[in-house]
């Protein structure tokens, strides 16, 4: 148990971190931009397309993350009134359901980026596979998280892996 709960954390901070250095990038981009566009009426070019390739790996770490933290979208009005044994399994059913989705996008996913990826974004040059491979990455991180919140389930009572 402890060993999934450390390995948890450790892909959660590295994630993280990722993230932090995306949003800083992204924070300073815009600043620069808005700064350039009214002040000077100039811009950077492939400015825009950055902060959207940006956008696009920082929405597919964070969604692996909020599934890893048990944060993502879920309404526990009712599963809340279940004995505990009986949220652990919707719980177990819910993390299978969106490793199944997760699973099935990748293999989608894959085949997307093999037959359009090869083409290049328009400012920046950059092959489409690049941003698009985002798409496998997140979704193998998802399922990734959600195989160490079954296990921890199995393994504990405790709920909250984050918890120290």
């Amino acid at each position: 148990m402890k060993r999934i709960n450390r390995f948890t954390k450790a892909l959660t901070t590295f994630l993280e971190g990722i993230i932090t250095i995306f949003f800083f990038g992204m924070l300073i981009l815009v600043i620069l931009l808005v700064i350039l566009r009214y002040v000077f009426n100039a811009t950077i070019i492939g400015g825009n397309e950055a902060l959207r390739f940006l956008f696009i790996y920082t929405s597919a770490f964070g969604a692996a993350i909020a599934v890893g933290k048990r944060q993502h979208i879920k309404i526990s009005v009712l599963l809340q009134r279940l004995p505990t044994q009986a949220q652990k399994i919707i719980d177990v059913l819910n993390h299978i359901l969106i490793m199944i989705l997760n699973g099935y996008l990748v293999v989608l996913s894959i085949t997307w980026i093999s037959s359009v990826g090869y083409f290049q974004s328009p400012v920046l040059r950059i092959p489409r596979g690049v941003v698009q491979v985002s798409i496998p990455i997140g979704c193998s991180l998802l399922i990734l998280y959600g195989i160490c919140n079954i296990i921890a389930d199995f393994l504990s009572t405790n709920k909250d892996i984050f918890r120290d």
